[in-house]
């Protein structure tokens, strides 16, 4: 009985904040999260030691996701670009090619009044898409069912939870492979912070989980092929996964990993071959430099370096650090890549989780979404780290209860201090290239 007040309650709270609080409103925004995430542990372990079916779990995991079925995102404001590229696709125009604002005013198709609102709803309105073409894909989809903003977002909303069931139905058959408990299906499906940033918020994480997740099956099954492809959707949907690159190719055998990296090269190409018209690529490009050394929001070695730098600059330098700390980056994901030898799948997981963790804490924005491909990995390991930073990484939100959004120096330390005691708890009690049992 108890387990369905858990459920009631945290339905309620998920209500509240998807349909009733604007992110403005932190502490009642922080308040309602910190209770789900109390919850959410308590229903965790109450299905870990009552075995709940697996039927049943899974109808109250979309439940709670249905609750949000018909909610205006309101924690971010990138859906309004997914649906305005979606437009522009839907009547044959590239976003690549033009920003919005050149489209509005230079096109002529007639009275356009939901482009006009979406123009004006969107954040990015001076930039060319930085959403890559499998992604636009599922824009041109939603703007199919029309010109309403409600029917795009559900639309797409069903398609981003269908999705997340076949994350957690990935992790029941990687979990059946290895030997694993099922019940830690249950960290990931009853998460709340995926609840709010896939379903609520339209965010494509789990999407690009979908596909690390599906070449991670693959790669266990000793499948070459059919594992490239999950790692080329997931690039397909957002180009973070390339970092895992190296990892992937050197965890095969030498008679498999040739072909593992040609059709991983074939696929992507594929993929991205629509950057190719005019000058696609390189205004792709130009969105993801002026985003990497332009904006900031809830990093964490930057800020440090940014403290650091005040004391010899009198300005702010993000247009330096932003790309020094990527390229920092990118070397010490090749050398641990170089370094750490894959002896099963445990060892492949772990180097997952630990490269991810080496690129976010780099990162000069780190929104709650982006941990979530981290996160479901973890669930599949010992690591803790992901699923502590789920309940932290939403104290960023803070920043939206100012105007100019300003970020809490308090908020971050607590929040990375938190995040450096579990870091270096999980060093010390099992090292990054100690063999895992």
């Amino acid at each position: 009985m108890k387990i369905y007040i858990y459920f009631i309650v945290y339905s309620l709270l998920l209500f509240l904040l998807g349909y009733w609080i604007p992110r403005e409103e932190f502490f009642l925004t922080f308040l309602f999260f910190g209770l789900c995430f109390l919850l959410y542990l308590f229903i965790c372990l109450d299905f870990e030691f009552r075995q709940f079916s697996l039927k049943w779990g899974l109808l109250l995991a979309l439940l709670l996701r249905l609750v949000l079925i018909v909610s205006i995102p309101v924690l971010s404001d990138d859906f309004y670009r997914y649906f305005f590229d979606g437009q522009l696709l839907k009547f044959g125009l590239n976003p690549f090619l033009s920003t919005p604002h050149e489209i509005s005013n230079s096109l002529d198709l007639g009275p356009k009044p939901y482009w006009d609102y979406l123009y004006e709803k969107m954040n990015s309105p001076h930039y060319y898409s930085i959403y890559p073409p499998l992604h636009q894909f599922f824009f041109f989809m939603a703007s199919v069912t029309g010109e309403n903003l409600l029917i795009n977002i559900v639309f797409l909303r069903s398609f981003i939870i269908g999705f997340d069931f076949l994350n957690i139905y990935l992790l029941y058959r990687i979990l059946i492979l290895v030997n694993q408990p099922i019940s830690k299906i249950w960290i990931y499906a009853f998460n709340p912070l995926l609840i709010l940033e896939l379903t609520g918020n339209l965010h494509f994480e789990g999407i690009v989980l979908t596909g690390i997740l599906a070449s991670i099956f693959f790669w266990i099954k000793k499948k070459p092929l059919q594992s490239a492809f999950g790692w080329s959707w997931a690039i397909g949907i957002k180009l973070t996964p390339l970092m895992l690159g190296p990892l992937f190719i050197l965890s095969w055998k030498k008679d498999k990993w040739m072909a593992y990296l040609f059709f991983s090269a074939l696929m992507i190409g594929l993929i991205f071959s629509p950057l190719m018209i005019s000058d696609g690529i390189q205004n792709f490009w130009q969105s993801a430099r002026l985003f990497q050394s332009s904006f900031e929001f809830n990093g964490s070695i930057y800020n440090v370096v940014k403290w650091v730098s005040g004391f010899f600059v009198g300005y702010n330098p993000i247009a330096y650090v932003g790309p020094s700390l990527n390229l920092l980056a990118f070397f010490a994901i090749v050398f641990y890549s170089s370094k750490i030898e894959i002896q099963n799948y445990e060892k492949l997981l772990m180097g997952i989780v630990h490269i991810y963790l080496i690129y976010l804490l780099s990162q000069n924005v780190v929104h709650p979404w982006y941990i979530i491909p981290a996160f479901g990995i973890s669930v599949l390991t010992k690591s803790k780290i992901f699923l502590v930073w789920t309940g932290l990484v939403f104290l960023s939100y803070n920043a939206y209860s100012d105007p100019e959004v300003k970020e809490s120096v308090i908020l971050l330390f607590v929040e990375y201090g938190t995040l450096l005691i579990f870091i270096l708890k999980e060093i010390t009690t099992n090292p990054f290239g100690r063999k895992v049992r």
